[in-house]
């Protein structure tokens, strides 16, 4: 490039960059008010949750009489002259308009809503083995003995009250759970036979994701050696995985590590 060429590029870059594009006013006539007294109630919210400041704020404009709020609505409008006239010379300038963020969040929201929605008609599969069966069974139960309790109350109840069930009393909760499986199974063949097509489930799409980040990461050396994981924990829960897992049948998978967490506490530094 030619020394001129050179400096008119430079000069190009450099007004570019100087450019910056103009805010538009937001909140109409409450936003001037906001503005001018965001100092005044802060001052009055202090120590509170930041959303006290607006709180308060909403509630002296909605005091305003009309008149009162008049001069804030011909600030607004005066602050909204201004950005379009800015605009205006910043787009002429070769500015380049770029999108708030309630218009980032619109697309964000349209784009979710774009995605392949699941079919109402497809079959649900049963979930949770036997124990899925006896805790939606159990769960208005458990739900109104939990009350107030956080949601994971529920759940913990639930596990609680499975463990206590004899294989004898756990039976029916197979079946029911063996029936609504190959009621599935049945009711997916005709689904698929009449054209519907299958999506894949949380899990499988998790699988996926995990595959696929394995799939670029290098893989490891089998001759490599083991380094054990866990400390004592790691060792207690490798030795006794068998007696759990058979202790914890039909219940989620990590049913194990909770029940193991709880016998590893119970030991005393020398069992350990």
């Amino acid at each position: 490039l030619s020394s001129s060429l050179r400096a008119a590029a430079l000069r190009h870059h450099y007004r570019m960059a100087a450019l910056e594009q103009p805010k538009k006013p937001a909140g109409g006539a409450y936003g001037q008010f906001l503005t001018e007294k965001r100092p005044e109630f802060m001052k009055k919210c202090a120590g509170q949750p930041i959303t006290a400041v607006s709180k308060l704020a909403s509630v002296e404009f909605k005091k305003l009489s009309e008149a009162q709020k008049k001069p804030y609505q011909a600030k607004y409008e005066a602050a909204k002259a201004k950005f379009d006239k800015d605009m205006a010379a910043f787009l002429a300038a070769g500015g380049e308009k770029q999108k708030g963020t309630m218009a980032l969040r619109a697309e964000k929201r349209k784009a979710k809503e774009g995605k392949k929605k699941k079919d109402p008609n497809a079959p649900k599969k049963p979930a949770g083995g036997a124990y899925g069966c006896f805790l939606a069974e159990k769960r208005p139960e458990f739900m109104k003995k939990c009350a107030g309790q956080p949601i994971t109350a529920i759940s913990k109840m639930a596990s609680v009250e499975w463990k206590k069930l004899s294989d004898a009393q756990k039976k029916p909760y197979e079946q029911k759970y063996a029936a609504a499986k190959a009621k599935f199974e049945k009711d997916m063949a005709a689904f698929l036979e009449a054209g519907g097509v299958k999506q894949k489930g949380a899990m499988a799409l998790r699988a996926e994701k995990r595959k696929a980040k394995e799939g670029g990461k290098k893989k490891k050396d089998p001759n490599m050696p083991k380094k054990p994981a866990g400390g004592g924990y790691g060792q207690f829960l490798a030795e006794k995985r068998p007696e759990f897992t058979k202790k914890t049948a039909g219940q989620p998978a990590t049913a194990i590590s909770k029940m193991a967490s709880e016998e590893y506490k119970k030991l005393s530094d020398a069992q350990k």
